[in-house]
């Protein structure tokens, strides 16, 4: 029964040898085998064969840039979870200047779509009808449409151009 754990026993000791650097096998005082990177004093341990070396930890790439970065990388968690919790502000911030200067270039097109249906009114040559401060209705004559069709222009040059 022991024999058939054996290799269930070294292949889970093969990734601890990796990390290890040498196996060692041995047998205690009732014959039980045990394996370990560092052998027991007083015990006749034989290395295995099984000589690996540590991950060599990846240099950094080429250029000052990365050695800059990794001087000035955080030491703690402390540290590290501030550096995170400013990158989700910035983030954060990032994310709401894009979407108000969305909001505001969305408004900025529906007034400069509005203002051309305005003048394709004005000048349709229909008759357009307006209220006063009482509330009643007032037809536009030529003077007064030109006027209107003045001021619409102006909004429409203010409100397209930059939505354009």
């Amino acid at each position: 029964m022991r024999q058939r754990h054996l290799p269930l026993l070294l292949a889970l000791l093969i990734p601890v040898g990796v990390m290890a650097g040498q196996v060692y096998e041995w047998k205690d005082a009732t014959g039980k085998r045990h394996f370990s990177d560092h052998p027991p004093t007083g015990v006749d341990a034989k290395p295995m064969g099984i000589k690996t070396t540590a991950p060599k930890p990846s240099g950094p790439p080429a250029g000052g840039a990365a050695q800059n970065s990794e001087a000035q990388a955080p030491k703690t968690w402390a540290e590290k979870n501030e550096a995170f919790d400013k990158r989700q502000a910035d983030k954060a911030a990032a994310e709401a200047e894009a979407k108000q200067k969305a909001d505001e270039e969305r408004r900025r097109s529906e007034a400069c779509e509005q203002a051309k249906q305005q003048l394709k009114l004005l000048e349709s040559g229909r008759r357009v009808q307006r209220m006063d401060a009482n509330g009643e209705r007032i037809v536009l004559d030529d003077a007064a449409r030109a006027e209107e069709i003045a001021r619409v222009k102006d909004n429409i040059q203010r409100a397209c151009e930059k939505s354009n």
